[in-house]
């Protein structure tokens, strides 16, 4: 059971936290924070994540990450993709269209080819990879 502390939080610069006598605060009296602090803190907790958790949705299977690696190299027909990772054609559809739906990459028809390449923030997002082994 967590016990709920109706006083107000210490703080560094002596002011207490935002914990108001009229709401209970779970913030035990012995842990200081500053008042700026934790409001920083609430701003953050209440941001919207959706775009960051759908890039980490992206990035979390080893296929695709290896799709991004290979397309900062060049931009690459399905064929090369296809026969490189040795991997089926559908599966490898699922792959590129998961990376297309987080804006990571783009794809454009050239004749009987689609070559895909990387977005503008694509790009950024792998550069930040940079040679993390896989």
């Amino acid at each position: 059971m967590v016990q709920v502390f109706d006083r107000k939080a210490k703080v560094n610069n002596s002011r207490s936290a935002s914990c108001s006598q009229n709401t209970p605060c779970k913030i035990p009296p012995s842990y200081t924070i500053s008042t700026e602090t934790l409001e920083k803190v609430k701003e953050v907790m209440s941001e919207d994540v959706s775009d960051t958790v759908a890039l980490f949705k992206a990035l979390s299977d080893p296929i695709r990450v290896r799709i991004l690696k290979a397309l900062r190299i060049q931009d690459l027909c399905v064929c090369v993709l296809t026969e490189l990772m040795d991997c089926e054609y559908s599966k490898l559809s699922y792959h590129l269209k998961r990376l297309k739906e987080a804006g990571l990459i783009e794809c454009t028809k050239d004749g009987n080819f689609l070559i895909y390449h990387l977005t503008g923030s694509g790009e950024k997002k792998v550069n930040c990879l940079g040679d993390i082994p896989i």
